[in-house]
Protein backbone atom coordinates (compact mmCIF):
# COMPACT_ATOMS: atom_id res chain seq x y z
CA UNK A 1 0.00 0.00 0.00
CA UNK A 2 1.53 3.29 -0.75
CA UNK A 3 1.15 5.90 2.01
CA UNK A 4 1.51 9.57 0.28
CA UNK A 5 2.78 12.72 1.66
CA UNK A 6 2.69 15.79 -0.18
CA UNK A 7 5.12 18.24 -0.21
CA UNK A 8 4.63 22.16 0.03
CA UNK A 9 6.44 24.74 -2.92
CA UNK A 10 5.41 27.74 -1.04
CA UNK A 11 6.78 26.43 2.35
CA UNK A 12 9.24 23.93 1.40
CA UNK A 13 7.63 21.33 3.84
CA UNK A 14 5.38 18.65 3.75
CA UNK A 15 1.63 18.95 4.45
CA UNK A 16 0.68 18.34 7.73
CA UNK A 17 -1.46 15.34 6.51
CA UNK A 18 -1.22 11.29 7.64
CA UNK A 19 -2.72 9.09 5.06
CA UNK A 20 -5.18 7.26 6.17
CA UNK A 21 -6.93 7.34 2.25
CA UNK A 22 -7.63 10.64 1.53
CA UNK A 23 -3.72 11.65 0.28
CA UNK A 24 -3.31 8.62 -1.72
CA UNK A 25 -6.42 9.29 -3.55
CA UNK A 26 -5.54 12.38 -4.15
CA UNK A 27 -1.98 11.70 -5.72
CA UNK A 28 -3.75 8.81 -7.50
CA UNK A 29 -6.38 11.79 -9.39
CA UNK A 30 -3.21 13.21 -9.98
CA UNK A 31 -1.15 10.31 -11.12
CA UNK A 32 -4.44 10.05 -13.90
CA UNK A 33 -4.43 13.24 -14.94
CA UNK A 34 -0.44 13.04 -15.35
CA UNK A 35 -0.67 10.02 -17.16
CA UNK A 36 -3.26 10.95 -20.44
CA UNK A 37 -2.16 14.49 -20.31
CA UNK A 38 0.66 14.87 -19.41
CA UNK A 39 3.36 11.89 -20.13
CA UNK A 40 3.02 12.49 -24.41
CA UNK A 41 2.35 8.61 -24.11
CA UNK A 42 -1.08 8.86 -25.50
CA UNK A 43 -3.03 11.10 -28.13
CA UNK A 44 -6.61 11.75 -28.17
CA UNK A 45 -9.44 10.75 -30.13
CA UNK A 46 -13.22 11.12 -30.40
CA UNK A 47 -13.46 8.43 -28.92
CA UNK A 48 -11.15 8.39 -26.03
CA UNK A 49 -7.19 8.03 -25.80
CA UNK A 50 -4.76 5.52 -27.77
CA UNK A 51 -1.08 5.02 -26.84
CA UNK A 52 1.10 7.43 -28.92
CA UNK A 53 3.70 5.38 -30.76
CA UNK A 54 7.10 6.48 -29.55
CA UNK A 55 10.55 4.37 -29.85
CA UNK A 56 12.18 6.05 -26.98
CA UNK A 57 8.86 5.13 -24.66
CA UNK A 58 9.00 1.64 -25.72
CA UNK A 59 12.67 0.91 -24.88
CA UNK A 60 12.61 2.90 -21.56
CA UNK A 61 9.37 0.47 -21.05
CA UNK A 62 6.89 3.52 -20.39
CA UNK A 63 4.00 1.68 -20.88
CA UNK A 64 4.86 -1.20 -18.57
CA UNK A 65 5.30 1.37 -16.13
CA UNK A 66 1.84 3.01 -16.96
CA UNK A 67 0.14 -0.07 -17.02
CA UNK A 68 1.64 -1.32 -13.30
CA UNK A 69 0.39 2.58 -12.45
CA UNK A 70 -3.07 1.71 -13.49
CA UNK A 71 -2.76 -1.44 -11.89
CA UNK A 72 -1.95 0.04 -8.46
CA UNK A 73 -5.07 3.07 -8.97
CA UNK A 74 -7.73 0.50 -9.42
CA UNK A 75 -6.65 -2.00 -6.58
CA UNK A 76 -5.72 0.59 -3.87
CA UNK A 77 -8.92 2.75 -4.16
CA UNK A 78 -7.98 5.62 -6.51
CA UNK A 79 -10.33 7.12 -9.27
CA UNK A 80 -10.29 4.46 -12.06
CA UNK A 81 -8.16 5.51 -15.31
CA UNK A 82 -11.44 5.63 -17.66
CA UNK A 83 -9.99 7.39 -20.43
CA UNK A 84 -8.96 4.65 -22.99
CA UNK A 85 -10.28 4.59 -26.58
CA UNK A 86 -13.13 1.07 -26.71
CA UNK A 87 -10.84 0.31 -29.44
CA UNK A 88 -7.90 -0.34 -27.09
CA UNK A 89 -9.61 -2.03 -24.20
CA UNK A 90 -11.17 -4.57 -26.84
CA UNK A 91 -7.47 -5.22 -27.47
CA UNK A 92 -6.83 -5.48 -23.97
CA UNK A 93 -9.05 -7.76 -23.13
CA UNK A 94 -9.24 -10.36 -26.03
CA UNK A 95 -5.52 -10.25 -26.66
CA UNK A 96 -6.79 -10.24 -30.42
CA UNK A 97 -6.63 -8.02 -33.22
CA UNK A 98 -9.35 -9.62 -34.79
CA UNK A 99 -11.49 -9.12 -31.82
CA UNK A 100 -10.97 -5.24 -32.25
CA UNK A 101 -14.05 -3.22 -33.28
CA UNK A 102 -13.15 0.38 -35.29
CA UNK A 103 -14.41 3.37 -36.44
CA UNK A 104 -12.41 6.41 -38.32
CA UNK A 105 -12.94 7.84 -34.55
CA UNK A 106 -10.54 5.32 -33.14
CA UNK A 107 -7.68 7.48 -35.27
CA UNK A 108 -5.91 10.49 -33.30
CA UNK A 109 -4.60 11.97 -36.76
CA UNK A 110 -7.70 14.68 -37.55
CA UNK A 111 -6.58 14.58 -41.63
CA UNK A 112 -5.97 10.84 -41.60
CA UNK A 113 -9.62 10.18 -39.36
CA UNK A 114 -11.39 12.61 -42.15
CA UNK A 115 -10.52 11.39 -45.10
CA UNK A 116 -11.36 7.61 -44.17
CA UNK A 117 -14.87 9.24 -43.22
CA UNK A 118 -15.23 10.98 -46.41
CA UNK A 119 -14.36 7.17 -48.32
CA UNK A 120 -16.95 5.99 -45.69
CA UNK A 121 -19.43 8.22 -46.39
CA UNK A 122 -19.44 8.54 -49.93
CA UNK A 123 -22.29 8.03 -52.04
CA UNK A 124 -20.88 8.77 -55.83
CA UNK A 125 -18.31 7.20 -57.41
CA UNK A 126 -16.75 10.38 -58.40
CA UNK A 127 -16.71 11.24 -54.61
CA UNK A 128 -15.50 8.24 -53.65
CA UNK A 129 -12.29 7.95 -55.75
CA UNK A 130 -11.44 11.79 -54.81
CA UNK A 131 -11.73 10.65 -50.86
CA UNK A 132 -9.74 7.73 -52.12
CA UNK A 133 -6.82 10.18 -53.43
CA UNK A 134 -6.81 11.63 -50.26
CA UNK A 135 -5.33 8.59 -48.81
CA UNK A 136 -2.70 7.64 -51.92
CA UNK A 137 0.05 8.94 -49.68
CA UNK A 138 -0.04 5.67 -47.38
CA UNK A 139 -2.20 3.17 -48.68
CA UNK A 140 -0.04 1.65 -50.54
CA UNK A 141 2.28 1.01 -48.04
CA UNK A 142 -0.48 -0.93 -46.15
CA UNK A 143 -0.03 -4.80 -47.49
CA UNK A 144 -3.71 -5.85 -47.42
CA UNK A 145 -5.53 -3.17 -48.29
CA UNK A 146 -7.88 -3.16 -51.77
CA UNK A 147 -5.85 -1.68 -54.66
CA UNK A 148 -8.87 -0.65 -56.64
CA UNK A 149 -11.78 0.87 -54.31
CA UNK A 150 -15.33 0.11 -55.01
CA UNK A 151 -18.79 1.42 -53.74
CA UNK A 152 -18.92 -2.75 -52.96
CA UNK A 153 -15.56 -2.97 -50.92
CA UNK A 154 -14.70 0.91 -49.62
CA UNK A 155 -15.90 -0.32 -45.83
CA UNK A 156 -13.25 -3.16 -45.95
CA UNK A 157 -10.41 -0.31 -46.72
CA UNK A 158 -11.79 1.58 -44.13
CA UNK A 159 -12.06 -1.31 -41.31
CA UNK A 160 -8.32 -2.67 -42.20
CA UNK A 161 -6.98 0.66 -42.89
CA UNK A 162 -8.31 2.44 -39.28
CA UNK A 163 -7.53 -1.37 -37.93
CA UNK A 164 -3.95 -0.92 -39.25
CA UNK A 165 -3.19 2.51 -37.47
CA UNK A 166 -4.56 2.34 -34.52
CA UNK A 167 -3.93 -1.31 -33.31
CA UNK A 168 -1.16 -2.74 -35.53
CA UNK A 169 0.82 -0.08 -35.45
CA UNK A 170 0.91 0.33 -32.01
CA UNK A 171 1.17 -3.41 -31.39
CA UNK A 172 4.29 -3.05 -29.32
CA UNK A 173 2.82 -0.43 -26.99
CA UNK A 174 -0.07 -1.72 -26.12
CA UNK A 175 1.66 -5.61 -25.40
CA UNK A 176 3.79 -3.26 -23.10
CA UNK A 177 0.54 -1.68 -21.51
CA UNK A 178 -0.96 -5.33 -20.88
CA UNK A 179 2.05 -6.24 -19.26
CA UNK A 180 2.01 -3.74 -16.71
CA UNK A 181 -1.56 -4.49 -16.42
CA UNK A 182 -0.74 -7.72 -15.06
CA UNK A 183 0.28 -6.17 -12.01
CA UNK A 184 -1.83 -7.49 -8.69
CA UNK A 185 -3.21 -10.07 -11.35
CA UNK A 186 -5.92 -7.04 -12.52
CA UNK A 187 -5.09 -8.52 -16.23
CA UNK A 188 -6.60 -11.86 -15.60
CA UNK A 189 -9.28 -10.15 -13.06
CA UNK A 190 -10.27 -8.03 -16.63
CA UNK A 191 -10.33 -11.28 -18.90
CA UNK A 192 -12.12 -13.71 -16.42
CA UNK A 193 -15.04 -10.38 -16.00
CA UNK A 194 -14.91 -8.16 -19.25
CA UNK A 195 -17.96 -6.19 -17.49
CA UNK A 196 -14.96 -4.38 -15.77
CA UNK A 197 -13.87 -2.95 -19.07
CA UNK A 198 -15.81 0.22 -17.57
CA UNK A 199 -12.45 0.93 -15.45
CA UNK A 200 -10.69 1.74 -18.52
CA UNK A 201 -12.56 2.69 -21.33
CA UNK A 202 -13.96 6.41 -21.62
CA UNK A 203 -18.07 6.42 -21.05
CA UNK A 204 -20.03 7.81 -24.62
CA UNK A 205 -20.72 11.21 -22.90
CA UNK A 206 -18.89 11.93 -20.09
CA UNK A 207 -20.63 15.08 -18.66
CA UNK A 208 -19.06 14.30 -14.90
CA UNK A 209 -20.94 13.94 -11.72
CA UNK A 210 -24.33 15.38 -11.33
CA UNK A 211 -25.49 16.67 -8.32
CA UNK A 212 -27.81 14.44 -7.13
CA UNK A 213 -25.64 11.88 -7.24
CA UNK A 214 -22.83 13.94 -5.38
CA UNK A 215 -25.19 14.50 -2.66
CA UNK A 216 -26.26 11.09 -2.86
CA UNK A 217 -22.95 9.76 -1.82
CA UNK A 218 -22.57 12.50 0.99
CA UNK A 219 -24.74 10.62 3.65
CA UNK A 220 -25.67 13.40 6.75
CA UNK A 221 -24.21 12.42 10.22
CA UNK A 222 -27.57 14.05 11.75
CA UNK A 223 -28.11 14.27 15.27
CA UNK A 224 -31.26 12.57 17.08
CA UNK A 225 -34.43 13.10 15.54
CA UNK A 226 -36.14 15.56 18.17
CA UNK A 227 -33.20 17.37 19.12
CA UNK A 228 -32.69 21.11 19.04
CA UNK A 229 -30.06 20.94 16.42
CA UNK A 230 -31.64 18.59 13.70
CA UNK A 231 -34.14 21.01 12.02
CA UNK A 232 -30.61 23.25 11.86
CA UNK A 233 -28.88 20.39 10.40
CA UNK A 234 -31.69 19.68 7.66
CA UNK A 235 -31.46 22.97 6.74
CA UNK A 236 -27.54 23.12 6.31
CA UNK A 237 -28.66 20.08 3.92
CA UNK A 238 -30.74 21.73 1.97
CA UNK A 239 -28.38 24.75 1.24
CA UNK A 240 -25.49 22.33 0.58
CA UNK A 241 -27.83 20.71 -2.21
CA UNK A 242 -28.77 23.91 -3.52
CA UNK A 243 -25.16 25.00 -3.79
CA UNK A 244 -25.02 21.58 -5.61
CA UNK A 245 -27.11 22.33 -8.04
CA UNK A 246 -26.53 25.53 -8.34
CA UNK A 247 -22.87 24.57 -9.63
CA UNK A 248 -24.11 21.75 -11.99
CA UNK A 249 -26.25 23.85 -13.74
CA UNK A 250 -24.03 27.08 -14.15
CA UNK A 251 -26.28 29.29 -11.66
CA UNK A 252 -23.68 30.29 -8.90
CA UNK A 253 -22.97 33.13 -9.42
CA UNK A 254 -26.42 34.73 -9.91
CA UNK A 255 -26.99 33.74 -6.11
CA UNK A 256 -24.48 36.25 -5.57
CA UNK A 257 -26.63 39.09 -6.42
CA UNK A 258 -24.46 42.72 -5.94
CA UNK A 259 -21.76 41.02 -3.88
CA UNK A 260 -18.40 41.81 -5.32
CA UNK A 261 -15.86 38.71 -6.45
CA UNK A 262 -12.43 38.78 -6.99
CA UNK A 263 -11.08 37.97 -10.06
CA UNK A 264 -10.12 34.47 -8.97
CA UNK A 265 -13.29 33.78 -7.78
CA UNK A 266 -14.80 34.65 -10.50
CA UNK A 267 -11.97 32.09 -12.66
CA UNK A 268 -12.69 29.54 -10.31
CA UNK A 269 -16.79 29.97 -10.96
CA UNK A 270 -16.42 29.14 -14.14
CA UNK A 271 -14.42 25.65 -14.13
CA UNK A 272 -16.59 24.47 -10.77
CA UNK A 273 -18.32 21.23 -10.80
CA UNK A 274 -19.88 18.75 -8.33
CA UNK A 275 -16.74 17.06 -8.83
CA UNK A 276 -14.87 19.66 -6.93
CA UNK A 277 -17.28 18.78 -4.21
CA UNK A 278 -16.40 15.01 -4.40
CA UNK A 279 -12.44 15.83 -4.24
CA UNK A 280 -12.68 17.88 -1.64
CA UNK A 281 -14.31 15.91 0.47
CA UNK A 282 -12.78 12.74 -0.35
CA UNK A 283 -9.44 13.57 -2.68
CA UNK A 284 -10.97 12.09 -5.72
CA UNK A 285 -13.52 13.47 -8.12
CA UNK A 286 -14.84 10.25 -8.83
CA UNK A 287 -16.15 7.01 -7.09
CA UNK A 288 -13.12 4.72 -6.88
CA UNK A 289 -13.33 1.08 -8.75
CA UNK A 290 -13.55 -0.12 -5.37
CA UNK A 291 -15.66 2.60 -3.78
CA UNK A 292 -15.29 4.57 -0.97
CA UNK A 293 -13.92 3.49 2.65
CA UNK A 294 -15.31 4.55 4.52
CA UNK A 295 -18.56 5.39 3.42
CA UNK A 296 -18.56 9.70 2.63
CA UNK A 297 -20.31 11.80 5.13
CA UNK A 298 -21.76 15.63 5.97
CA UNK A 299 -20.70 16.30 9.26
CA UNK A 300 -22.06 18.83 11.11
CA UNK A 301 -20.28 21.23 13.99
CA UNK A 302 -22.14 24.00 15.86
CA UNK A 303 -19.34 26.90 16.31
CA UNK A 304 -20.15 30.55 15.83
CA UNK A 305 -16.62 31.43 15.02
CA UNK A 306 -16.07 29.21 11.92
CA UNK A 307 -17.77 29.71 8.72
CA UNK A 308 -15.81 28.26 6.02
CA UNK A 309 -16.68 24.25 5.16
CA UNK A 310 -13.55 21.74 6.02
CA UNK A 311 -12.65 18.19 4.96
CA UNK A 312 -10.83 15.61 6.71
CA UNK A 313 -10.22 13.56 3.78
CA UNK A 314 -8.99 10.38 5.51
CA UNK A 315 -12.13 9.43 6.77
CA UNK A 316 -14.25 11.07 3.79
CA UNK A 317 -16.07 14.00 5.88
CA UNK A 318 -17.30 17.37 4.44
CA UNK A 319 -17.39 19.61 7.61
CA UNK A 320 -19.94 22.28 7.94
CA UNK A 321 -19.94 24.60 10.63
CA UNK A 322 -23.72 25.28 11.85
CA UNK A 323 -24.10 29.40 12.66
CA UNK A 324 -25.81 32.14 12.13
CA UNK A 325 -23.88 33.10 9.46
CA UNK A 326 -23.99 30.03 7.54
CA UNK A 327 -27.94 29.44 8.03
CA UNK A 328 -28.52 33.50 7.26
CA UNK A 329 -31.03 33.62 4.09
CA UNK A 330 -28.65 35.09 1.82
CA UNK A 331 -25.47 33.80 -0.07
CA UNK A 332 -23.19 33.69 3.12
CA UNK A 333 -23.14 29.84 2.89
CA UNK A 334 -22.23 29.70 -0.89
CA UNK A 335 -19.69 32.28 -0.63
CA UNK A 336 -18.05 30.59 2.39
CA UNK A 337 -18.14 27.10 0.32
CA UNK A 338 -16.80 28.93 -2.94
CA UNK A 339 -13.99 30.15 -0.43
CA UNK A 340 -13.37 27.04 0.87
CA UNK A 341 -13.28 25.03 -2.39
CA UNK A 342 -10.73 28.06 -3.77
CA UNK A 343 -8.34 27.69 -0.43
CA UNK A 344 -8.79 23.52 -0.92
CA UNK A 345 -5.65 23.86 -3.19
CA UNK A 346 -4.93 20.91 -5.49
CA UNK A 347 -7.93 19.13 -3.61
CA UNK A 348 -10.50 21.27 -5.60
CA UNK A 349 -8.48 21.34 -8.58
CA UNK A 350 -9.91 18.74 -11.47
Amino acid sequence: MLFVTFASDEHDAEEDAADLGGPRREFFRLLVKAIFQDSGAFEGTPNGCTPRLNILHLQNGLYRTIGRMMSTIIIQGGEQPAFLSPSVVDYIVSGDILQVHVTPDNIGDPDLRENLKKVQQATLQDDLEKAVSCCDSWRYQVEGLPLVVTMANRYVLVKNAVLYHTVVQRQSCLDQLIDGLSHYGVLSLLRENPSLRVLFHIPGEDKGLAADFVAGILKPSYSVLGSNRRAREELMVVKCREFLQCVENKELRDTYGDRTLTKDEEAFLKTLSPGHILAFATGSSKVPAIGFHPTPKLIFINDEDRHLPTAHTCANELHLFVNATTMADDDGFNHCFLVALMNGSLFSTI
